[in-house]
C-alpha cells in the first residue's frame, strides 16, 4: 500500500540534502575561518606602522585559524583513537573561541558595539559548526569500526592491553610490583631449602649406583672385565 502520509519529492530532497550536508559543512567552516582571518586581519592592519605590520596582520590571523582546526579535527587521523565525549578536539575549540571572542572585543572597541556582536556571532557559529563537524566524524569513525568486526576486536584487545600496562605503571610507581618482586624472589630462595631430604636421597642413590658397577665391572691387570663371582 503506498504511504500518502509522505511526500515522496520531499524525501528525494532530504536525501539529496543528507548527500550534500557533509561537504557543505565543512565549506561553511573553512570559509567561517577563513572570514574571520581577514576580518582581524583588516582591524589590526589599520593600526599597523609599516608593510611589514600590515602583512603580519592578516598571516596571524590565518595561522591561527589553520592551527585551530588542526588541533579540533588532528585525532580524526586516527580511526582507533577513540574520543570521548570531551574531547581534546571540543576543548581545544572552546578555549580558542574564548580567546577569540577576547581579541575581538578588544580590536573592535573603539567600533562600536555592532561590530563586536557581528563578528562574535560568527566566531560562535564557526564553533557550533566545528563542535557539531567533531561529533558527526567521531560517531562515524565508531560505526565504521565497529562494521568491521576484525578491527574492532584489535581495538578492544588493545585498550584492554593500555588499561593494563597503566594499571602496572601505577603499582610500579605506589611500590606494589618491587614488593610483590622482592616476595617471590624470597619464595625462590627458600624452595632450595624446603627439599633437603630428596636432596640427600638423590646422591645417596647415585652412590649406592656407582658402588654396585664398580663390583660388577672391575677391570683386570690385562685390561679384561671381571665378573662378580
Amino acid at each position: 500500500m503506498q504511504n500518502i502520509l509522505i511526500n515522496d519529492d520531499f524525501g528525494k530532497s532530504i536525501k539529496r540534502l543528507r548527500s550534500i550536508l557533509p561537504v557543505l559543512s565543512f565549506s561553511l567552516l573553512i570559509i567561517t575561518y577563513l572570514i574571520s582571518a581577514v576580518i582581524m586581519g583588516i582591524f589590526h592592519g589599520q593600526n599597523a606602522p609599516n608593510w611589514g605590520f600590515t602583512i603580519a596582520a592578516f598571516l596571524v590571523p590565518l595561522a591561527i585559524q589553520a592551527g585551530r582546526g588542526t588541533l579540533v579535527f588532528f585525532f580524526q587521523l586516527n580511526p582507533a583513537h577513540i574520543q570521548g565525549r570531551l574531547s581534546f578536539g571540543i576543548i581545544a575549540a572552546t578555549i580558542l573561541l574564548v580567546l577569540s571572542l577576547i581579541e575581538a572585543y578588544l580590536v573592535m572597541a573603539p567600533y562600536g558595539l555592532s561590530w563586536i556582536i557581528s563578528v562574535c556571532t560568527l566566531m560562535v557559529i564557526g564553533w557550533v559548526i566545528e563542535v557539531m563537524i567533531l561529533k558527526e566524524t567521531i560517531f562515524a569513525t565508531q560505526i565504521e569500526l565497529f562494521q568491521d568486526k576484525d578491527r574492532w576486536h584489535e581495538v578492544q584487545r588493545f585498550y584492554v592491553a593500555q588499561t593494563e600496562l597503566q594499571k602496572f605503571i601505577k603499582d610500579l610507581n605506589s611500590g606494589k610490583v618491587s614488593a610483590l618482586h622482592q616476595s617471590e624472589q624470597q619464595v625462590e630462595a627458600q624452595l632450595p631449602q624446603s627439599l633437603p631430604t630428596e636432596n640427600k636421597t638423590l646422591s645417596l642413590l647415585e652412590e649406592i649406583n656407582q658402588h654396585l658397577q664398580g663390583k660388577d665391572y672391575r677391570p683386570s691387570l690385562n685390561g679384561k672385565v671381571k665378573g662378580r663371582k
